[in-house]
């Protein structure tokens, strides 16, 4: 999408979709370095958005994480961070991490898409505005 798109990819695409879509085969370059390598597609993430239509914008984010320390390292490196930076990491990750993976979801991005809102803030009674006063 991105090579097709350029780097606004995800917004263009919601504005022009009409239902809620997924974005998978996520660029390795894209994410973190504690985001899975798919060991079948080399340079693809095991992640995944949720992308509400209309403009909405992203609903979801989640993947695997990777848990083999070599590769950790070898990402770490690849990202130009530092290993002491992450040396809590590679600690847990010498003793072997378990396989794992998640999601996060944006209550107040679904709240706003479910009652079309043009404004994040109005999915709050109380919302937290900067340069605001709310009472």
């Amino acid at each position: 999408a991105e090579k097709e798109y350029g780097k606004d990819f995800e917004s263009i695409l919601s504005s022009r979709m009409r239902e809620p879509f997924w974005i998978i085969d996520i660029p390795l370059e894209n994410r973190e370095f504690y985001d899975r390598e798919s060991d079948s597609e080399p340079g693809v993430l095991e992640d995944m958005d949720l992308i509400y239509p209309e403009g909405f914008g992203e609903g979801l984010s989640g993947g695997e994480r990777e848990f083999l320390q070599e590769r950790i390292r070898e990402r770490i490196k690849r990202k130009g961070q530092s290993e002491e930076q992450f040396k809590w990491i590679l600690a847990y990750s010498s003793k072997g991490l378990a396989p794992s993976a998640g999601f996060g979801i944006g209550i107040e991005r679904l709240t706003r898409y479910i009652c079309g809102l043009k404004r994040i803030e109005d999915t709050h009674p109380f919302p937290k505005t900067p340069g605001k006063l709310s009472l």
